[in-house]
């Protein structure tokens, strides 16, 4: 699929359908040139719209990848997740989303999709929960808590999710969690995992939490990445990649 080669093409091509859910939400149906079949967004999703099908910001900076694995850790409503999808269509697709009203729309949206398996947890630096906070589904903050919690989350970890995966390596690893990039990052196995990543796509949020950006830089440093940026995003690939 040449999803990749639409820049800056308008994608939408049907005015959207409007329907209620069962919880009085209204949801979107909208059709793409690009895609197989449609997805749906609330109002407050529509930026995704622009910035995945129509920005393109996880069009990757080389060409000839073939991933088998995809981690999409802050799968939201499944928008990356259906992108890398119809980009990369023989590759196992792991989805992981914290917010259960996101989850939701995650799992309607990659349904027609059988190599997308999502995972409603938390990306965090070990096992244990989480709560979420923020009044916007597509931002907000989480902080450890107890398991007799009723908004407690369970969390997951890059590790547990590239082993439960069976593959040895994470062939692109998409990260966009909203500030927690700091403890995953900080976690006392990263370079177990991190040594065996050959894409690594994140978004930082030191606006939410002050040192994302150094525990990232800090963990990255001792390994052979390329690094560019994406609109919000910054691409660090494997030298070995591009050579």
């Amino acid at each position: 699929m040449k999803l990749i080669k639409q820049k800056h093409a308008e994608v939408v091509i049907a005015d959207p359908t409007i329907v209620s859910g069962d919880d009085g939400t209204q949801v979107e149906f909208y059709k793409f040139d690009c895609l197989k079949t449609p997805m749906v967004f609330r109002a407050i999703d529509k930026w995704q719209i622009r910035s995945i099908f129509k920005e393109l910001e996880y069009d990757l900076p080389f060409g000839d990848f073939y991933p088998k694995l995809i981690l999409d850790c802050g799968g939201n409503i499944g928008s990356a997740a259906v992108y890398f999808a119809n980009v990369y269509p023989d590759a196992k697709i792991i989805s992981v989303e914290p917010d259960v009203n996101n989850f939701r729309l995650l799992k309607l949206n990659t349904s027609p999709y059988p190599k997308i398996e999502c995972i409603n947890a938390a990306l965090w630096n070990r096992a244990t929960y989480i709560e979420l906070f923020g009044a916007h589904p597509a931002s907000f903050k989480a902080y450890e808590t107890n398991a007799d919690n009723p908004d407690a989350i369970k969390t997951t970890t890059v590790g547990k999710l590239l082993a439960d995966s069976g593959f040895d390596e994470i062939d692109l690893l998409k990260i966009d969690i909203e500030g927690s990039e700091k403890e995953v990052f900080e976690a006392p196995d990263v370079h177990d995992w991190l040594s065996k990543v050959k894409v690594l796509v994140i978004e930082l949020h030191d606006r939410y939490k002050r040192g994302c950006s150094r525990a990232l830089f800090r963990a990255t440093l001792q390994y052979d990445f390329f690094c560019t940026q994406r609109g919000e995003n910054l691409i660090f690939v494997r030298e070995e990649l591009l050579n």
